[in-house]
């Protein structure tokens, strides 16, 4: 009698994503993503998120996995010559979202990456990695406000992890407070005010030219780092995360820090 291999899919799983960078991995249940009201996924998308099941019908479970910005040079955009801005530091995620598909083709099982109009956000929430913080992005115990996301969604029924319920902010706002443009309020960023997404216009208003200049610096024509002021000020930010910033960065509270050693 031939013997059946029992796999533990999850272990498979988060082995590949940690193999390749990974720090963070979890499970979300797409009965629960998929029961929770639309939001608006705002930036360059602009538009309402869609139930997982829209593009896969037989969708059951959704990978969760999340990549560190561990220095600057991860938050460097690129415009092409085409005008899309992308971002050299996130390509690991392509790269473990590959594996993760591949890994469950294999064993027969579907799989395809998330759409843009999936709210990855809420997704590592149900995954158990993080809590929304008042920057509007994930926060981890561990590693802040640094893990940058990647979602791939299967057919495989998965136990899905907990989801994340602790309040990481409290009564802080230091994120809100060390905005430039005070583009947040507590949970939610205003793209028509951060400058993260006054760089995607055509023409960038005159009021935010010395803002951008000074936290959102342009390297080469075509080069720039991303604004990271309201993750730079987090409490949950490390020690290392903040001494690995380019000498044009500017680090909220630092010459005061240093003032009280």
């Amino acid at each position: 009698m031939q013997k059946v291999q029992v796999v533990d899919l999850r272990a498979v799983l988060e082995k590949a994503c940690k193999d390749r960078g990974a720090v963070a991995f979890g499970i979300a249940s797409v009965d629960e993503y998929d029961s929770l009201p639309p939001i608006k996924i705002e930036y360059t998308v602009n538009r309402w998120s869609k139930r997982l099941r829209e593009d896969f019908p037989d969708a059951r479970s959704a990978i969760v996995f999340g990549i560190p910005s561990i220095d600057d040079a991860d938050e460097l955009g690129v415009r092409r010559s085409n005008g899309e801005v992308v971002w050299p530091g996130y390509m690991p995620i392509s790269i473990i979202a590959r594996e993760i598909a591949k890994q469950l083709q294999r064993l027969g099982l579907k799989a395809q990456f998330a759409s843009e109009l999936s709210s990855h956000k809420r997704l590592a929430v149900l995954a158990g990695i993080g809590a929304y913080g008042k920057n509007s992005l994930i926060i981890s115990p561990k590693h802040g406000p640094w893990l940058r996301l990647g979602i791939v969604v299967t057919n495989a029924p998965m136990k899905p992890d907990k989801p994340f319920t602790a309040d990481l902010c409290g009564k802080c706002q230091r994120c809100v407070d060390a905005c430039p443009t005070g583009a947040l309020k507590p949970y939610v960023a205003d793209p028509d005010k951060c400058l993260v997404g006054i760089r995607y216009l055509d023409r960038v208003p005159e009021k935010y030219k010395a803002p951008m200049k000074k936290y959102m610096p342009q390297l080469t024509s075509r080069t720039h780092i991303m604004c990271s002021q309201c993750q730079l000020s987090c409490r949950y930010t490390t020690a290392e995360r903040k001494a690995s910033v380019m000498a044009c960065t500017h680090v909220p509270g630092k010459a005061k820090a240093r003032k009280g050693r």
